[in-house]
């Protein structure tokens, strides 16, 4: 059996394949939906009892998705890597759902909270694969890059080879390793694709959630000072709030229905107590009827000399 020079260059891409790092993921088996699946479901419901006002009952659905503690997140091998990146990023959109209806129930600590959890999740992701992912990344650019110069080099007789119908044992073994070659150029480009997206993705999702992160945070501040400068009630939550809602202007200002039922359901969270903003709130939801607008007196006509 001949052992050609092309057939021991050709077994230097194979030889790398043994020094890959970690193996790539296996396909997994059918388990019970995962959380991002739960998310995608729940979503739609949750979004439909923000539609309908009811943002207490949407913040509950939302949060009802949280685990009562968060997973691990295990480096030992890219599939663990995987399978971590995905169930934290999974974890941080199920905490901006809970956020964003905690948002419109008046919850904004408990938004601002959230926000953050999940803020800390999608660094705390990106940090983890950053360096393992960018190296696969460079692996298999590599291995790609030389599997490739291998087929180039030697395109006319792995053409010939393939022309052949009687092959002998030296020339079979030079065709499967040509088309081993072939298949690691392909391998090595869809692997390359996944371990990238898998960084531009958990790069993404590391700045994702600082603009919600800044909005809650500024809210909160905004909501303080006000208190803190209403002199009449010296820093007290309960009595901002009692002033905000006798003056209807406020509430006027919040435009549309939804607009006055997320400042309704604030007032409500500073103030539980309060039942001027309940009654504001059964209005707004049709539970009562509102009171008539107050009638104009016309001013008598003067006599005519």
């Amino acid at each position: 059996m001949r052992t050609s020079a092309f057939l021991s260059f050709m077994l230097v891409p194979v030889a790398l394949v043994a020094q890959a790092p970690a193996a790539a993921p296996a396909a997994a088996p059918a388990l019970a939906p995962s959380l991002g699946d739960r998310v995608k479901s729940e979503r739609t419901t949750v979004e439909q009892l923000m539609k309908e006002l009811k943002y207490p009952e949407a913040m509950k659905r939302a949060e009802a998705l949280l685990p009562p503690t968060r997973p691990t997140f295990d480096k030992a091998t890219n599939q663990t890597l995987v399978q971590s990146c995905a169930a934290y990023l999974d974890l941080a959109e199920a905490l901006r759902l809970a956020a964003e209806a905690a948002d419109s129930a008046g919850a904004w600590e408990k938004a601002l909270d959230h926000a953050k959890t999940a803020q800390g999740l999608a660094l705390e992701t990106y940090a983890s694969v950053k360096e393992p992912f960018a190296q696969t990344v460079a692996y298999y650019t590599q291995s790609g890059v030389r599997a490739k110069q291998v087929l180039d080099e030697n395109a006319f007789r792995i053409k010939e080879l393939k022309a052949m119908t009687n092959l002998d044992p030296g020339e079979r073994q030079e065709l499967d390793l040509a088309l081993g070659v072939e298949k690691e150029v392909v391998d090595s480009a869809k692997w390359l694709t996944f371990f990238q997206t898998y960084l531009d993705v958990t790069k993404r999702e590391s700045e994702a959630y600082d603009p919600l992160v800044k909005v809650m945070e500024g809210k909160l501040k905004g909501e303080a000072e006000q208190i803190a400068d209403y002199k009449a009630g010296k820093g007290d939550k309960a009595k901002w709030v009692e002033a905000v809602i006798s003056s209807p202007a406020y509430l006027e200002a919040q435009g549309d229905k939804p607009g006055k039922a997320r400042f309704l359901f604030r007032l409500a969270t500073l103030d539980p107590d309060n039942r001027k903003v309940q009654r504001q709130l059964d209005i707004l939801n049709g539970k009562v009827a509102a009171p008539p607008p107050p009638t104009v007196k016309k001013g008598k006509k003067g006599k005519k000399g």
